[in-house]
């Protein structure tokens, strides 16, 4: 019931930010002919859009503490009535876009039946697995608390949270968090946000082609294992990345049709990005290099260039300023100094990012000034994005295709991605996922040249009739004719469900391996009912099992001090909610002869043994804690009953109290 309420919540987000895109587009391409391409277009290439509206209205409500239920509701209805010629509009186009796919069905056409039921099946299948509490720290420790300060304050303070640098750095997406968790108090919301955010990214790149486009969309993003597990985990960098690349290509149908409104959402989705992460300046500069010949040559007017000021600036710009005024640094705590942040901080901080986080990664050169640089950078390239991964492969030969067939239209696409890939190498080399939305263009920019080679082929077929491919072509659409069109569609159906859903039957049969690769280990059981969700979570996630059953008994005091997120996993696992079970990770005894005093002065009595990955453990805490830690079990241990354990090395122990002297 949570997961449709919460759907439910983003549903009525998503029309009225959709509303009041409409709006927005109608009135900046007033005199152009068409305003837009179709209604269809409109609702597609909306929904991005809408989504930075809304986020951008919930931050000046935020601003003024306003960000409440009984503020948000009636701003809302009232804006939903003055708009409301719009809202209809919007349901009258959903209804043509249900009856296109209709007739297309019923007049032989397979296509839209077949990316209609792969979406719904993408959304029940986020829609389970959003279910599964995030197994990474930084959801529970900084964006789900950072969206419940906002949620609690009515709006920000300075910081936000009990931390200087996250409560201080850009918040848009966690505002985006806080607009669904303020009706549904659930770190689900924030999980479906980001779902929302990536079906509104796929909806917009296939314009072109829709249903067909819609499919092969899915075959270069959705079937691969890195972007899809994420969707629903409450992180902002996938979100942030769909923003960024829809900015991109926002710019690009911009320089195609020359339509104001794709330049103002361009700049609507890049304020969006910069408002959610420093990072996201880079785009700001490469989107403004791209777009200087226009300037230059006059064909982008001054008035509409401070309407694209104005649109970043609204959903940015308050970050920046904000910063500035109450830190002296608008991009604190970055060059131009950190208050509040010892140096030895900064300095320890720097040295993070400008490596890559795994060791045996430190010996490339990230120096682009130097030959080596750039053999290591190819290197990288085709070892970590490349290699061994089919759909790369067949994205580098579509946009190879499309170089030859449409150099001038896609070069600025294949130009963006390649300056992004080598400003992720030379500056933020310290983690594949920061090259997300390098990656996240790469494959836009493959889709949209698979787009270009057809029409470069139609287009010379019309010029130039004749040619194998053409004859081809001919002879397959006289025997597509030939046949009944149902038959065809029912063939054309089945074709694609053995190719897509096999691996799923067989998978029926012979559970040996996940038959997609996007999926974590053991998410079809669940699917198909073979496993509950308990049963999967503790076979697949460290400590499930242990702190389910300390809530589930309310344990307190548990000492674990060899995870240190245990207090935010514990409360995770348990709907989100923490009632002091543990002791908190960072508290240790002062000395080897204060373990008995530190025991009886935190009240323990319960602990959590770890016995595997010891090596890794002392690295995560510190050796001079860990030694603590094992002094002070191995004193409680002689003891203590074992309680509980799993299938990771954890085991739950009662301590029954040091015997009296």
């Amino acid at each position: 019931m949570t997961v449709l309420a919460v759907w439910l919540v983003v549903a009525a987000i998503l029309l009225f930010g959709l509303t009041l895109n409409r709006a927005l587009v109608l009135w900046l391409n007033r005199g152009f002919h068409p305003p837009v391409r179709d209604g269809t277009d409109l609702l597609l290439s909306g929904i991005l859009p809408g989504i930075a509206l809304v986020g951008g209205l919930a931050t000046a409500l935020g601003v003024i503490h306003l960000l409440r239920i009984e503020i948000v509701l009636p701003l809302a209805a009232i804006l939903m009535i003055w708009r409301r010629n719009d809202v209809l509009a919007t349901f009258v186009d959903l209804r043509n876009l249900a009856g296109v796919g209709v007739r297309a069905t019923a007049n032989g056409n397979p296509f839209p039946l077949l990316a209609s039921g792969a979406f719904i099946v993408l959304i029940g299948v986020i829609s389970v697995t959003a279910l599964f509490p995030a197994g990474s720290a930084d959801v529970w420790a900084f964006q789900i608390p950072l969206a419940q300060s906002i949620v609690s304050h009515g709006g920000f303070v300075t910081p936000q949270i009990g931390s200087n640098f996250y409560g201080n750095i850009p918040l848009f997406f966690n505002v985006l968090f806080a607009s669904t968790l303020l009706f549904v108090d659930h770190w689900l919301g924030a999980g479906l946000m980001n779902a929302a955010i990536f079906l509104g990214f796929l909806l917009l790149l296939t314009h072109r082609w829709r249903a067909a486009g819609l499919l092969l969309v899915f075959f270069l993003i959705v079937f691969q294992p890195f972007f899809t597990p994420g969707v629903a985990v409450p992180l902002t960098d996938l979100p942030r990345s769909c923003f960024s690349v829809a900015a991109v290509l926002y710019l690009w149908r911009y320089l195609e049709t020359g339509r104001p409104s794709e330049i103002v959402s361009c700049a609507l989705l890049v304020g969006g990005a910069v408002g959610g992460k420093y990072t996201e300046l880079q785009m700001v500069g490469l989107i403004g290099l791209a777009l200087l010949p226009s300037i230059y040559r006059g064909k982008m007017p001054f008035s509409l260039f401070l309407t694209c000021l104005a649109a970043f600036l609204s959903l940015a710009g308050y970050w920046y300023i904000k910063n500035l005024i109450v830190l002296g640094n608008p991009i604190y705590p970055f060059i131009f100094g950190h208050p509040g942040l010892s140096d030895q901080w900064m300095a320890d901080y720097r040295l993070e990012l400008g490596r890559a986080f795994d060791p045996a990664n430190r010996v490339f050169v990230t120096d682009l000034t130097t030959r080596q640089g750039w053999h290591d950078f190819f290197f990288i390239l085709h070892d970590w994005f490349l290699d061994r991964r089919r759909y790369a492969i067949v994205a580098l030969i579509l946009i190879i295709g499309a170089l030859l067939a449409s150099f001038r239209r896609i070069f600025v696409l294949v130009a963006t991605t390649a300056a992004m890939f080598i400003i992720w190498y030379a500056v933020m080399f310290n983690h594949i996922r920061w090259a997300t939305p390098a990656y996240l263009l790469y494959f836009s920019t493959a889709y949209i040249g698979a787009s270009l080679i057809v029409e470069k082929i139609a287009v010379s077929k019309t010029a130039q009739p004749g040619g194998f491919v053409f004859d081809m072509s001919a002879r397959l659409l006289a025997g597509r004719r030939a046949i009944n069109g149902h038959l065809f569609t029912l063939a054309v159906v089945v074709i694609a469900l053995v190719v897509f859903c096999l691996p799923a039957v067989k998978f029926v049969y012979r559970p040996s391996r996940q038959p997609y690769s996007w999926m974590e280990q053991g998410v079809m059981e669940v699917l198909i009912g073979r496993q509950k969700l308990d049963g999967f979570l503790g076979a697949q996630r460290e400590g499930y099992i242990i702190y389910r059953y300390v809530a589930a008994n309310d344990l307190r005091t548990v000492f674990q001090p060899f995870d240190t997120g245990s207090i935010l996993f514990a409360a995770a696992y348990t709907g989100g909610r923490d009632r002091g079970w543990l002791l908190p990770p960072y508290i240790f005894p002062d000395s080897e002869n204060d373990v008995d005093a530190f025991v009886k002065r935190n009240n323990i009595r319960y602990f959590i043994r770890v016995t595997e990955k010891q090596e890794l453990l002392a690295e995560r805490v510190g050796a001079a804690k860990f030694g603590l830690a094992q002094i002070t079990i191995s004193r409680m241990l002689p003891e203590s009953t074992l309680l509980l354990k799993d299938g990771f090395g954890w085991e739950l122990y009662r301590f029954n109290g040091f015997p009296s002297q």
